[in-house]
């Protein structure tokens, strides 16, 4: 506050932020920006995705991993998802794939790591760049290595709810490669850059945004992102809490952690099972909610299935669907205390054998 330098090409904090954001996730850039969702919209500009493309979506995330892609007047596929993991299916996108695909867009959801491995291979394959959207995901990891740096970018999100936050808002674009970061850097300001052999002066070499991280939010994130990694170990110890509450309970099924990877826990996210005689998982997590334990469905209206992604109502994605009815988030964030973490354990039990 005291530089009064709070916006503004190379202020230094923000650079700081970012060095701090590419030495963590192992990749040579990282761009900051606005929100996670500016972030998905520079990535897929920086992809030139346009009027006529295609660019395929997971069906059971935010909508904020989709909706960029209409900002550039392209056509989002929504693919589905894998029953254990809950991330993008390979053998779905593979199923999508045409001509006019431009980018593949990956979402490791609730910090679980989607399979990158066979991912990258499909896009490789067609020739079509894949996108992370790891704004779940900090802390998350594949073999040894932190996400972001699987794809031909990633986007993390740094809004305050997500495993770190730059102050309520925030995100930024993760990629090696150095074109695509320097458009990136360009088009979150106006795509304004340095005209060359004119030192000093800028101009727009194309049409781009204001989607700037402030200095006053870089700081915040440079404080968080210190302690990324205790608060990632609180996650991961309170899952295990819960997972070792609920283990055995009958028709609740436990998230995965795929082999090799490290899960960050953003969600701690329970299925419940359909049978004959058991609660559905809405009238489970309202009477959860009546007792005092703040549980939510986890989406519940896949995106092909909302108003604003109307044409796509006919599609069918059995597993996104079937997921939408039956996925309860339960409290699981860094302030809880043990006694907490046993509180929700015994009442979810309690409810779900009711």
């Amino acid at each position: 506050m005291r530089s009064n330098r709070l916006v503004g090409l190379g202020n230094s904090v923000v650079e700081e932020f970012e060095s701090a954001l590419a030495a963590g996730q192992g990749v040579e850039h990282a761009v900051a920006v606005s929100s996670g969702t500016a972030a998905v919209h520079l990535a897929l500009h920086a992809l030139d995705v346009g009027p006529g493309d295609e660019v395929i979506v997971p069906a059971h995330t935010f909508i904020g991993s989709a909706s960029p892609v209409t900002y550039l007047g392209a056509r989002p596929v929504f693919a589905d998802v894998t029953p254990d993991t809950h991330c993008l299916d390979p053998d779905s996108v593979k199923s999508l794939l045409t001509g006019r695909t431009k980018a593949i867009v990956a979402v490791h959801i609730n910090g679980c790591a989607a399979d990158m491995k066979a991912l990258s291979a499909v896009g490789a394959a067609a020739g079509v760049p894949v996108i992370e959207d790891m704004a779940q995901a900090l802390g998350t990891g594949i073999g040894g290595r932190p996400v972001g740096g699987f794809g031909d970018l990633a986007c993390v999100s740094l809004f305050e709810q997500k495993v770190i936050t730059s102050g309520g808002e925030g995100g930024a674009v993760l990629t090696n490669n150095p074109a695509y970061a320097e458009r990136v850097r360009r088009l979150r300001s106006h795509g304004e850059g340095p005209i060359e052999g004119r030192p000093g002066l800028i101009w727009a070499h194309e049409v781009g945004y204001n989607y700037r991280l402030t200095s006053v939010q870089a700081a915040v994130g440079l404080a968080q992102h210190a302690r990324l990694g205790a608060m990632v170990e609180a996650r991961r110890r309170n899952a295990a809490r819960l997972s070792e509450r609920l283990v055995g309970v009958d028709g609740l099924e436990l998230p995965v952690e795929p082999e090799g990877t490290v899960h960050a826990f953003w969600k701690y996210v329970v299925r419940v099972v359909p049978a004959a005689g058991r609660p559905p998982a809405a009238e489970i997590a309202a009477t959860l909610r009546s007792r005092g334990v703040p549980v939510l469905l986890r989406y519940p209206f896949p995106l092909h299935k909302q108003p604003a992604f109307a044409e796509h109502q006919g599609v069918s994605l059995p597993v996104a669907e079937r997921l939408s009815q039956e996925l309860l988030a339960l409290p699981s964030h860094p302030g809880l205390a043990k006694g907490h973490l046993d509180h929700v354990a015994d009442e979810v039990r309690r409810a779900v054998s009711a």
